[in-house]
């Protein structure tokens, strides 16, 4: 769960560091126990916050696979047992307390984000979440803001919606290439 990186303040480089350092430390402790890492990768599921930067959160939630598949491929799985389960939500850390219709425009860039960004599964949270228990109509809201994205845009049906882009495939390798780095410093450090 990279949520609490996320909420925290970490950029998209050092969230994916902090996930993928903890995801490969779970993986070790499962594997110290026997468990196979055939049997460890498909069954790992990640969850993303998503913030309003559009094109960096697109690049963010393409390169975590990348980076995902990098550290099963080094303990030796396989690429079936690198692909991975994606879920996403819109983000909590820039939700603003004195204009929450300004926060229901917020999350829907962030849905749409997530989306093109190839999320399998997705939670728009409702846009008066940060200042109260969110009532039927902001739940509603944030339903069918996940609804016309999946059904009336027909992204949904689009398997890489981003895939092609020089722009998107540029910073996706720029974003995957850092965080890398911040990974192995992160493993150096124990």
């Amino acid at each position: 769960q990279g949520h609490s990186y996320h909420d925290g303040g970490a950029n998209a480089v050092q969230e994916l560091a902090c996930v993928i350092a903890t995801g490969a430390e779970y993986v070790r402790e499962m594997l110290k126990r026997g468990i196979g890492i055939e049997t460890i990768g498909p069954r790992m599921r990640f969850s993303l916050s998503v913030g309003s930067n559009f094109f960096m959160e697109v690049a963010k939630l393409r390169a975590v696979r990348v980076l995902w598949s990098q550290v099963i491929e080094s303990f030796g799985g396989t690429e079936r047992a690198g692909r991975m389960h994606l879920h996403s939500r819109t983000s909590l850390f820039n939700k603003t307390l004195h204009d929450p219709f300004v926060n229901l425009l917020r999350s829907t860039t962030e849905a749409f984000s997530a989306v093109v960004g190839g999320t399998d599964g997705l939670h728009v949270a409702p846009y008066d979440e940060s200042i109260r228990v969110p009532d039927s109509f902001s739940c509603r809201i944030a339903r069918n803001t996940h609804l016309i994205l999946g059904e009336e845009c027909s992204l949904s049906q689009v398997t890489d919606p981003a895939g092609g882009s020089w722009y998107v495939e540029w910073l996706t390798d720029q974003v995957a290439r850092k965080a890398w780095l911040e990974f192995q410093e992160i493993e150096r450090g124990g």
